[in-house]
C-alpha cells in the first residue's frame, strides 16, 4: 500500500512500494535540534515539570494537623466518660448506703447492694438458742479422771416436745456418728467428740464449786436443731449413773435412765419484730429488715435503725464529677486555643459550650426538689473568654445541706447529671455516629485521595505518548540519550508504516524536520 503525505496526514495510494522517505534509523541526527529538549525535560512522558519531579514541601499538612488536633479531643472526651462512669456506676448506685443502730448492744447493721433510704423500728424478744446439756456429774480434774470406756453414737435431729425436757419422738436430721472412746477422760472424750464432726461441740467447763464438767451442745442455732446420744458401755448397762452411760441424753427417755445428761438451754429461734411485724429466725444473724439492710441480733430490746445514703461517698462523687468536668474543659479550652480555629471547626467549638449549658441545667429527679447541680454546691463558673469551656466547684456546705435534707435526691440527681454529660460526650465521641468520629473519618478520606493523586506511578516511558507536548515546546541543545532516539526511531518507523493509523503532519513536519508541505509515499 502506497501512502502520500497530505496536509492532513497519509494517504493510501499503493502497495508494496516505500519511496520518497528516508528510515528514521538511519537519519536521527536532524531530529537533535527539535526534540532532545522535550525528552531530556521529561515532556514526551508526560511530566509538566520535567523528569526530575518537584521538590518535597516542608509545610504541614492542614489535614494532617486537624486529625491530630481532633485525635486529642477524642481522648479527652473517652477520659472524662470514663471518669463520668465511675460516678454513675451501679457499685456507686447500689453500694453508698450505710446503715446505723440506735442501740448498737441489742443489734449490729449492715447495708449492702439495693439498700435504699429507710427506717426500721426492730424489737428483739427472743435470741436464738443451741441446744445444750452437762453431765450431772463432776470429777475434780479433766484430764486425770477415768469416765468410762466404750462408744458413743450422736445423732442430730429434733424432738416432739411435750414439756421443755420431754419429748415423744426423735427424728434424725443426719446420719447417727459413733466415736469410740477408750479410757475416757473429760478432756479426752471432748476432744474426740469435736475431732469426729458429729455435729455437736463439745467443752469441759468448771462449776461453781471448782469441779469440771463435760458440756455438750447443737452446734446450729435453732429450735428444730437437737441432738441424741446412745452410749454403748463396757459395764454392760447404757442407761445408768455409772462408767461411760453416764453420758447418754435422749429426752425420749427418763432422766436419769437414759437423759443422764442435763439440759441447760432447750434449743430456740429468735424471735423479734421490724415496725411492728413478726419475725423468727433459726439463728441471730442476717436478719433481713429491708432489701440490702440486715441485722445481726446480739440481746433482747429495742433499736431505731437508720439506712441513709453514705455522705463520704456522695460527697467524693461530687469531687470526682467536678475534678472530671474541669479537666476535659481545660483540655479542650487549649486546644481551641492553640490548634482549633471554631470558624474552621464548629463542630469542635460546639464542644465546650454545650457542656457549659448541660452543666447549668435543670434535670428530672423523680419527687425531689433537688434539680440543679447548684443546689448541691456544683457552682459553675463562666469562662475568661466566650467560646471557651468554664469550670465547676464543689461547696460541701451546700452538699451537706442537701443530703441532710432528701440524701436520696441528692445522689440521684449527681448520677443524673453524670449521666447526662456522658451522653452528650458520646455524641461527639462515639463510633458509628459522633459527630467528631464522622468528621476524623471524613478527612481520612480525604487524605488517602490526596495521597493516591500523590502516588500515582509515573507515566511509562514508552511511545507514543503526549504528543501536543511534543509539538508544542521549543527545541533545545540537550542530548538525546541511546535509549531516547532508539524508542523515537520505532516510535516513527512504525507510525509511518502502521495503517490504519496516520502520522500528524505537524508531527511529521516539526518533530522529524521535515517540510509540512512536501509529499512522499511508503509502500508496505
Amino acid at each position: 500500500m502506497v501512502y502520500t503525505k497530505t496536509r492532513y496526514g497519509l494517504q493510501a495510494s499503493a502497495m508494496n512500494s516505500l519511496s520518497g522517505y528516508t528510515s528514521p534509523l538511519a537519519s536521527f541526527d536532524s531530529l537533535l535540534p527539535n526534540l532532545s529538549g522535550l525528552l531530556s525535560s521529561g515532556l514526551l512522558l508526560g511530566s509538566a515539570s520535567g523528569a526530575s519531579g518537584g521538590a518535597s514541601s516542608t509545610t504541614p499538612d492542614p489535614t494532617q494537623v486537624a486529625l491530630s488536633t481532633l485525635g486529642q479531643l477524642m481522648s479527652i472526651l473517652n477520659t472524662f466518660q470514663n471518669s463520668l462512669q465511675q460516678v454513675y456506676s451501679p457499685y456507686n448506685q447500689f453500694n453508698s448506703t450505710s446503715a446505723s443502730s440506735s442501740n448498737p448492744a441489742v443489734a449490729s447493721i449492715s447495708s449492702s447492694a439495693g439498700a435504699q433510704s429507710a427506717s426500721y423500728l426492730l424489737n428483739v424478744s427472743q435470741l436464738a438458742q443451741a441446744h445444750s446439756a452437762t453431765s450431772a456429774f463432776s470429777l475434780p480434774d479433766s484430764g486425770t479422771t477415768v469416765v468410762g470406756s466404750g462408744s458413743l453414737t450422736i445423732t442430730t435431729g429434733s424432738y416432739a416436745y411435750t414439756s421443755p425436757t420431754s419429748a415423744t419422738s426423735f427424728t434424725a436430721n443426719d446420719s447417727p456418728v459413733t466415736i469410740s472412746i477408750s479410757n475416757g477422760t473429760l478432756s479426752s472424750i471432748a476432744s474426740s467428740i469435736n475431732g469426729a464432726a458429729a455435729g455437736v461441740v463439745a467443752n469441759v467447763v468448771q462449776n461453781a464449786s471448782g469441779n469440771y464438767q463435760l458440756q455438750i451442745s447443737q452446734a446450729s442455732t435453732g429450735a428444730s436443731n437437737n441432738f441424741r446420744i446412745a452410749v454403748s458401755d463396757n459395764d454392760g448397762n447404757n442407761t445408768d449413773q455409772s462408767g461411760l452411760s453416764r453420758l447418754a441424753f435422749d429426752q425420749t427417755l427418763a432422766i436419769g435412765s437414759g437423759q443422764n445428761l442435763t439440759q441447760t438451754q432447750a434449743a430456740q429461734n429468735a424471735s423479734y419484730t421490724v415496725n411492728g411485724a413478726s419475725g423468727s429466725s433459726a439463728n441471730n444473724f442476717g436478719i433481713q429488715l429491708g432489701s440490702g439492710v440486715s441485722a445481726n441480733l446480739l440481746a433482747t430490746g429495742s433499736s431505731n435503725i437508720t439506712v441513709n445514703i453514705d455522705f463520704g461517698t456522695l460527697n467524693n462523687n461530687a469531687q470526682s464529677l467536678a475534678s472530671a468536668f474541669n479537666t476535659a474543659q481545660g483540655g479542650i479550652n487549649s486546644l481551641l486555643g492553640n490548634q482549633v480555629n471554631p470558624s474552621n471547626d464548629p463542630i469542635a467549638a460546639q464542644l465546650p459550650q454545650l457542656l457549659n449549658t448541660q452543666a447549668q441545667a435543670n434535670y428530672s429527679n423523680g419527687s425531689s426538689l433537688l434539680t440543679s447541680l447548684s443546689q448541691l454546691g456544683l457552682l459553675y463558673q463562666s469562662p475568661a473568654q466566650y467560646g471557651l469551656g468554664g469550670t465547676l466547684s464543689l461547696n460541701a456546705s451546700t452538699l451537706q445541706a442537701a443530703y441532710n435534707g432528701d440524701s436520696s435526691g441528692a445522689a440521684n440527681l449527681l448520677y443524673t447529671a453524670a449521666q447526662t454529660l456522658n451522653t452528650l460526650a458520646n455524641s461527639f465521641s462515639s463510633y458509628g455516629n459522633g459527630s467528631l468520629v464522622n468528621e476524623m473519618n471524613a478527612l481520612q478520606v480525604q487524605q488517602r485521595n490526596r495521597q493516591l493523586v500523590i502516588n500515582l506511578p509515573s507515566t511509562p516511558n514508552t511511545f507514543p505518548y503526549n504528543l501536543q507536548n511534543l509539538l508544542s515546546y521549543p527545541s533545545s541543545n540537550s542530548l538525546l540519550s541511546a535509549q531516547q532516539i532508539s524508542g523515537l526511531a520505532m516510535y516513527a518507523l512504525v507510525d509511518s508504516i502502521g495503517a490504519p493509523y496516520a502520522l500528524d503532519s505537524l508531527l511529521v513536519g516539526q518533530g522529524l524536520g521535515l517540510s509540512p508541505t512536501g509529499t512522499f509515499s511508503a509502500t508496505a
